[in-house]
């Protein structure tokens, strides 16, 4: 009793689930067998000596007789009875905690620092957890049998045991259709030896005319001569693709949509408004004809959100927009409802942090879940990240992580132009200088490399265990990063954010601090918006100027991908120069007056 009250005060402890125990007692049947030699052990010493069999007086039969006779069944109701007491104190224990008064109270509940353990892996569950859930879509009947006919085409017979050499022979020439088998069985009676290859229409007739002297000789060194029949090829829904479906599904007259977005399983549509009374069908077709997709949606009204993102109805599948992306050989997982994600963009995300040098370090204003900051993370490139919405706050976080670059990118949530004032804010008088932290971290690093690396070579060249690890470069912290640090530099800034972004930099102007970046190029500014079919480079580059208010110069303007028929994407980019960046004598007078007060 002692011991089954022990048992119940650990379990207590746990507040585990009597579904646990249920499995347990599920894994009695393949536990029993290796519990059951420890079990024959004590009988019969095998354990006592190295070799099994030869220091005792037990033979292999009368071995396996003690396992299938005695031994297999007591070990299994061993486990099986310890396991429904288990199962007791954990029920008696989730009826205590419910009765309790409160669960901090409970003689069952842990221990104050069990609680903040608890209490922090519940939020950060919570955090990566939760997501867009869209409403259901209704269920959708398809008659497939209305889907159902034939198509003849001509074969030919060989033994069954050529049949690979000559389907290799006609490659080219056999029949070549999305989830119809090139090779059948004959169904002539008498001919269960023979196999039928199916040929497409390049075969104008029996003796295979068309098809090339190589290959005809090839296909003669298998079969003497050519038996020819035709085969009717049993067409069901599953054979036609999206289109043709659709095509014989909807009304003549309705336009069938052809093109979707694709993100992670996610397939993003934007029908029209003829397609209303049809969308759940539409939705159930495409569902059914790609079988990467889960779920697939619609866009519904226009984009008005604060972070513009889009209002998304459900089509048909999953209702859970969480999906994950692969860009740039890393996956990225987002939430397709809350953030904002074009898969469209992933060359000129390559092509941008391509431009980068590896020591360059990047002011990502915008950054969504990281297109630009984890890739560049990946290279060794230091990273400040922050956006305004806290979804895709939360997503760069976990992507950095799950990519494992977390250590040089700096995650935060934050207004672009509060954001990029912090990092350009001079540093106060008790600030530190993390640039100069950096530079002192990065020599101490390199060095802690060299040596690591010596100790490798050498433990190999002397063909000895080598056990070290490896030292890591820790810019970012793992988790919170703070707040941005005053007084930083950086060698880029981006803004992605086509809508809008271009007005972020009336936040420039006068902003940098001429003792900070003393002695450095100041920084390369990319800015995404909106080109009209109207305008030209010169009126993007004067658009920019104005929200500058100064004139930007040596700037580039470069398309990134069309938008719609009046619209292009383009991305701004110039150095910002000196008379630009930094502020004037007053200027600089009263920033320090104000300081002081």
């Amino acid at each position: 009793m002692a011991e089954r009250r022990g048992t119940t005060s650990r379990v207590q402890k746990l507040h585990a689930s009597p579904i646990l125990c249920v499995a347990l007692m599920a894994t009695a049947i393949f536990l029993a067998p290796p519990f059951a030699l420890l079990v024959l052990s004590k009988q019969v010493r095998m354990f006592r000596t190295p070799v099994l069999y030869f220091y005792t007086n037990v033979s292999c039969t009368d071995l396996i007789a003690r396992l299938t006779s005695t031994c297999i069944p007591r070990a299994r109701a061993i486990i099986i009875t310890r396991s429904f007491a288990i199962t007791r104190a954990l029920l008696a224990a989730r009826t205590s905690a419910r009765r309790s008064p409160s669960f901090g109270s409970s003689p069952a509940s842990p221990s104050s620092s069990n609680r903040r353990l608890l209490a922090a892996a519940a939020c950060s569950h919570r955090g990566v957890m939760s997501s867009t859930t869209l409403k259901p879509a209704p269920d959708v009947h398809i008659d497939r049998a209305a889907f159902e006919t034939s198509m003849t085409v001509r074969a030919l017979r060989v033994p069954v045991e050529k049949t690979d050499a000559v389907l290799r022979a006609l490659r080219g020439f056999a029949l070549d259709v999305p989830r119809v088998k090139a090779v059948v069985r004959d169904p002539s009676e008498g001919r269960e030896r023979e196999r039928l290859v199916l040929l497409n229409d390049r075969v104008v007739d029996d003796s295979l005319q068309g098809v090339p002297e190589d290959k005809l000789s090839a296909v003669k060194a298998h079969v003497q001569t050519f038996d020819m029949t035709t085969y009717e090829v049993p067409l069901t829904y599953e054979y036609f693709n999206a289109a043709q479906a659709l095509s014989k599904l909807l009304p003549p007259g309705v336009e069938i949509p052809s093109s979707f977005e694709t993100i992670g399983h996610v397939a993003h549509m934007n029908l029209r408004d003829e397609h209303a009374e049809y969308k759940y069908l539409i939705g159930k077709v495409v569902l059914d004809k790609n079988e990467r997709l889960k779920t697939v949606v619609n866009k519904v009204g226009s984009i008005e959100s604060e972070f513009r993102v889009p209002e998304w109805e459900l089509l048909a599948g999953d209702p859970s927009l969480v999906t994950e992306v692969k860009q740039h050989g890393m996956t990225f997982k987002l939430d397709f409802g809350t953030v904002y994600w074009n898969s469209r963009l992933e060359t000129e995300h390559k092509r941008l942090v391509d431009s980068f040098a590896d020591t360059d370090v990047i002011c990502d204003a915008t950054s969504g879940v990281g297109p630009f900051s984890v890739p560049a993370a990946q290279r060794g490139i230091r990273c400040f990240a922050s956006d305004l919405n806290p979804d895709c706050s939360k997503y760069l976080k976990i992507n950095a992580q799950e990519n494992r670059v977390k250590n040089l990118v700096k995650c935060y949530n934050m207004d672009a132009r509060v954001f990029i004032k912090a990092l350009l804010s001079p540093l106060a008088s008790d600030d530190v200088d993390h640039e100069k932290a950096w530079v002192a971290h990065k020599a101490a690093h390199d060095a802690a490399l060299s040596e690591f690396n010596a100790k490798k070579r050498e433990a190999k060249e002397k063909k000895t265990p080598f056990r070290e690890t490896k030292p890591k470069l820790v810019w970012a912290a793992a988790e919170d990063d703070g707040e941005p640090p005053a007084g930083s530099t950086f060698d880029h800034l981006i803004t992605n954010l086509p809508a809008s972004g271009i007005e972020f930099l009336d936040c420039l102007k006068g902003s940098f601090d001429r003792k900070v970046w003393a002695g450095r190029d100041l920084p390369m500014i990319h800015t995404y918006t909106f080109k009209a079919a109207t305008e030209t480079d010169d009126d993007v580059v004067r658009r920019g100027s104005g929200h500058l208010g100064a004139e930007i110069t040596n700037a580039t303007v470069s398309e990134v991908r069309d938008v719609s028929p009046n619209k292009l994407m383009v991305l701004l980019s110039f150095r910002i120069t000196p008379d630009v960046a930094f502020p004037s004598e007053n200027e600089e007078t009263d920033a320090k007056r104000q300081r002081a007060n």
